[in-house]
């Protein structure tokens, strides 16, 4: 488990907060993710994938690279 205060409050995009209404996912959801990921790797377009299981749902989090605060591109299950 990683360090809860290593990860600030995250911005969303318009398309990702737009996906997240469409597939249930709440912010709770993606900062899980993206304190407790099991498996990470880079998209094709150089930005962080992050992919954890929180309440046991699979759900994916694209994050804008080099970005502080962490900057949500789109969220997938």
């Amino acid at each position: 488990m990683r360090d809860p205060d290593a990860v600030t409050r995250p911005t969303y995009t318009w398309h990702a907060r737009l996906r997240m209404a469409q597939r249930l996912i709440t912010e709770a959801e993606v900062e899980d993710v993206l304190m407790n990921f099991h498996t990470s790797y880079t998209g094709r377009n150089g930005n962080p994938i992050y992919i954890g299981r929180p309440n046991g749902r699979r759900i994916k989090v694209a994050v804008l690279k080099d970005s502080t605060p962490p900057h949500i591109i789109t969220t997938g299950d």
